[in-house]
């Protein structure tokens, strides 16, 4: 893992700050008045920001999800220790981590998550605008395959795509239909699917 933090410009902190304004403003509103109901013109008053700020930043309203991502992501980071301890059970802990998280809010999240995958303007550019979450799974990764813990024939940036879509779709699933699996169940049969596939668990 890469100790290196790069130096953002005046420019980025503003942007990045503006960007964590709207975000906290939003969830805000959500909490009060319940996702649907509440606007992107509703958003951008509380905020203090124009629409043309707003959509700098979140191609639509689901699209806060972009920094959900990027918050959850700085955060592991900065727990996350270097040490003997197996990369898997870093991506392990990183999903937890998000469930947690999104079982916080879940009312919210599940709206959220639902527009989301239904939106094809905010899954367009999903990857460009949650940067900091692919390369965190992505150097995670690496450091598996650095220590023969995962296929080094496999593409880094192409096994941490398939990771956080398969861990989104799981995580969507267990937030819109709670009740139906635990959360341990759910994060099992997630680990299963993502280190064995569809073949059976071999037993340890």
């Amino acid at each position: 893992m890469s100790d290196a933090t790069p130096v953002l410009s005046r420019r980025d902190r503003k942007k990045q700050r503006t960007r964590r304004d709207i975000y906290e403003t939003a969830m805000r509103l959500f909490a009060k008045q319940g996702f649907a109901t509440v606007t992107i013109a509703q958003i951008c008053e509380a905020a203090d920001v124009a629409r043309g700020t707003f959509f700098l930043h979140f191609p639509s309203k689901a699209a806060l999800l972009y920094e959900f991502n990027e918050r959850v992501a700085e955060e592991f980071r900065e727990s996350l220790t270097i040490g003997d301890a197996p990369a898997s059970d870093a991506l392990r802990a990183l999903v937890e981590r998000i469930g947690v998280e999104l079982a916080t809010e879940a009312e919210i999240m599940s709206a959220m998550l639902a527009e989301f995958f239904t939106s094809p303007e905010t899954l367009a550019v999903a990857s460009e605008h949650s940067a900091g979450l692919a390369d965190l799974v992505t150097e995670i990764i690496v450091r598996g395959q650095e220590n023969a813990e995962f296929d080094r024939s496999l593409d880094p940036r192409l096994a941490a795509a398939a990771f956080l879509a398969t861990a989104a779709a799981f995580l969507s699933s267990h937030v819109t239909r709670r009740g139906e699996l635990s959360e341990a169940e759910t994060q099992r049969q997630f680990m299963q699917l993502t280190f064995n596939g569809l073949c059976a668990a071999k037993p340890r």
